[in-house]
């Protein structure tokens, strides 16, 4: 396997926890646990034996390591631009236009990544689907015999991503999809308070308190751009201070909650804080529900606003935050959220929803 040509995708864009969380998705692993290597400066290249899908810095803090870059990956067989749900057209188009001129890359060379519910045909440039991508890897792997059918990203019929220079409709709508979303963490973090922003109205009983607030699951049910979400509020499970039996309780519980649908693991964290108790919530979580918790998981930051006064972003806090407590993100995937719990506003609910579409995605339980 090795003699043959592997497949070469960029990861272009600004928002790094995206463009990880793509490439963990990729290539099925932890970025922790995958093969990895220093190009030029600011770039890194993580490769299996089927992939090597290259990490690039922002586009314009250091485009040199980009332009160096794609002059010596001339050809590379995917490069995909990530952006945020509620990304500018235009910043998008200007973008593609940056990468085109200092490249000398004609501009369909370069694919948008949507978001979920954005539609090819409303924008100008090359765009593409999760669905897509994921799609044309596997078309990719079988041309190159590199990979076995049974280990297919997604046997489901999905439209060919878009040629250059050619727009193609969708061919009809996606499919509502019914998830489960369970809030776990410790107390205090706010999980019944991003339960509310989830569900847009205040449904969880929320106060700020250093001791449980919720005594039992809890259940209520939204829906989000045509999905049909169920959030799951929980005690903290975690707790030492908690007798045994009624914690396992709360476990039993909470896993009847989640037998009628796909479920994914929202691991609700404060972002201005990492306490000793949160740098085993791993191994509790794989003890609670499996050694593939991490694979199922998304971690939620609260207290965005803390954020915002000091002038900075979750990306700032990934790259300064403990050693402890980056590994734990990179063992999630480097899947996170940022959400301000007192602010109203869709976006920061839709992020989420888009990271969990990409979990399921990638579990093929959509």
């Amino acid at each position: 396997m090795s003699s043959k040509r592997k497949i070469v995708v960029v990861i272009l864009g600004r928002d790094e926890a995206l463009k990880k969380a793509l490439i963990t998705n990729i290539l099925g692993k932890d970025l922790s646990k995958l093969n990895k290597r220093q190009a030029l400066k600011n770039t890194e290249i993580y490769v299996n034996d089927i992939y090597e899908v290259i990490f690039t810095p922002d586009l314009y803090a250091e485009f040199k390591d980009i332009q160096d870059l794609l002059c010596i990956n001339r050809y590379p067989d995917m490069c995909l631009l990530v952006v945020e749900h509620g990304f500018s057209a235009d910043d998008a188009r200007k973008q593609i236009e940056h990468l085109s001129n200092k490249t000398e890359k004609p501009t369909e060379e370069f694919m948008v990544l949507l978001p979920l519910n954005c539609k090819r045909t409303d924008y100008p440039f090359r765009s593409c689907t999760m669905e897509q991508v994921f799609c044309e890897l596997d078309r990719l792997a079988e041309g190159r015999n590199l990979m076995p059918a049974k280990t297919k990203m997604t046997d489901k019929p999905v439209p060919p991503l878009p040629a250059p220079r050619t727009e193609i409709a969708m061919a009809g709508k996606r499919t509502s999809i019914k998830v489960n979303l369970v809030l776990l963490g410790m107390s205090g973090t706010g999980k019944s308070a991003s339960g509310n922003t989830i569900l847009g109205k205040p449904v969880f009983f929320s106060r700020p308190s250093s001791k449980s607030v919720t005594r039992d699951c809890e259940i209520a049910e939204t829906e989000i751009n045509g999905k049909h979400v169920r959030v799951i509020d929980t005690p903290d499970m975690f707790d030492d201070e908690t007798e045994e039996s009624v914690k396992n309780k709360y476990l039993k519980r909470c896993k009847e909650l989640c037998e009628s649908h796909p479920c994914v693991f929202v691991l609700v964290m404060h972002i201005s804080r990492f306490t000793d108790g949160e740098r085993n919530i791993l191994k509790q979580l794989e003890k609670a529900f499996g050694r593939n918790v991490k694979e199922q998981s998304v971690i939620l930051f609260t207290k965005g606003d803390d954020l915002h006064r000091a002038g900075k972003t979750l990306t700032d806090v990934l790259h300064s935050c403990q050693p402890d407590l980056k590994e734990m993100i990179q063992q999630f995937g480097n899947r996170c959220v940022l959400f301000e719990n007192n602010r109203s506003g869709s976006a920061q609910v839709e992020k989420l929803l888009d990271t969990v579409i990409m979990v399921l995605e990638k579990q093929q339980k959509l």
